[in-house]
């Protein structure tokens, strides 16, 4: 199976990775575009890093039009010179719906991985979706429900976290706080000051001894400079390294949240942007209540959600602090992680996304 994929941000990559490791098992692969070190080590051939195309918001988008204009260019010249049996799309709305489009008109046949959440804020553009997607694949079964309204062919592999993270870490009183301020240059500039001042007033208060924050390979080492030279916090390698010995924790919105609740670690929400992106997403998004992907999932408050200037770390420290100790918040806490568990569904998501789209493949040829 010849593949050109396009997966242009850290998450999407990640579950590209994944993907494409169980597709390996059923059948050869040629595997090229755009994507990262995870697509890369699944035997991908990155052709376009996402390093230099992963951006949040759309301000920031707008102000990179240029790069994408370029990037769109590349990506288009290369499926007509690879002429691949599927051009296979992972989330990344803004760059690969417009792709998928003109592919469809070119006569390749388009899967796309990982819905874009147009449910909340893309409603208008399903009609895209409709005629140039051949198959949806979704990690949400409400997503299947959304697409199947309109027209979409759709189906639901379930998430990939729920193998990923079988079971939920033990987690106490009188352990770290564990920050997690994203894997995007922006979210973590926005993020990790507030959260490491909120450290130290815990620290000082006597609340904490310790901290860790997740570290991301995918942005420069120096963003984290300001974490590392206050005493009492730890630098981990990763997100289940930072959440090993917490009883709280302060992360960002997105799959992190997923992850955290997987882990079974009481949290709260932070969301930080440009104020140009936050008004535009203000204006666009509609029927959701929610920033954070545990408490959409779960079409439940699980976690306490702090938004632009409420952003700040006296409000962190204010939010997490019942969560320290064990009261009724950190309790009810611990019984939201089970309900993102259950909506994150059974073990095998990515062997059954990679057999339904050898299917559609068949289908098709």
């Amino acid at each position: 199976m010849k593949i050109v994929i396009s997966a242009g941000d850290p998450s999407g990559d990640v579950r590209a990775g994944e993907l494409l490791e169980e597709l390996k098992k059923i059948t050869t692969l040629e595997v090229s575009g755009l994507g990262g070190s995870n697509i890369e080590k699944a035997g991908g051939n990155i052709l376009f890093n996402l390093d230099e195309y992963s951006v949040m918001g759309f301000a920031e988008v707008i102000s990179s039009l240029g790069k994408f204009r370029r990037l769109r260019r590349l990506m288009r010249s290369h499926i007509l010179s690879a002429d691949p049996d599927i051009l296979l799309l992972v989330d990344y709305p803004g760059f690969n719906i417009p792709l998928a489009s003109w592919a469809k008109r070119n006569g390749y046949s388009v899967i796309y991985y990982i819905s874009p959440q147009l449910w909340a804020w893309g409603r208008n553009r399903v009609r895209k979706i409709r005629r140039s997607v051949d198959l949806m694949v979704t990690l949400f079964q409400f997503e299947v429900d959304f697409y199947t309204e309109y027209g979409v062919r759709a189906v639901c592999s379930g998430h990939p976290l729920a193998d990923s993270i079988p079971l939920p870490l033990k987690s106490e009183t009188g352990g770290e706080i564990a920050f997690l301020p994203g894997s995007r240059r922006q979210e973590i500039s926005l993020l990790l000051a507030p959260m490491i001042e909120s450290f130290i007033i815990l620290r000082d208060a006597g609340m904490v001894s310790s901290a860790s924050v997740a570290v991301s390979p995918d942005v420069p080492p120096e963003l984290y400079e300001q974490a590392a030279d206050v005493e009492g916090v730890r630098l981990a390698c990763s997100v289940e390294d930072a959440l090993s010995d917490a009883t709280a924790a302060v992360v960002c919105s997105g799959t992190a949240t997923l992850e955290t609740a997987m882990w079974g670690i009481p949290f709260i929400i932070t969301y930080r942007t440009s104020p140009m992106t936050y008004l535009l997403a203000r204006m666009l998004v509609r029927g959701v209540s929610s920033i954070g992907m545990a408490n959409i999932v779960t079409d439940s408050a699980i976690a306490s959600e702090l938004i632009q200037k409420d952003v700040h770390a006296e409000n962190i420290v204010s939010y997490v602090k019942p969560l320290l100790r064990d009261t009724d918040a950190r309790r009810n806490s611990l019984l939201g992680m089970k309900l993102v568990r259950k909506a994150l569904g059974q073990k095998g998501s990515s062997e059954r996304a990679a057999r339904y789209i050898l299917e559609a493949l068949n289908e098709n040829s």
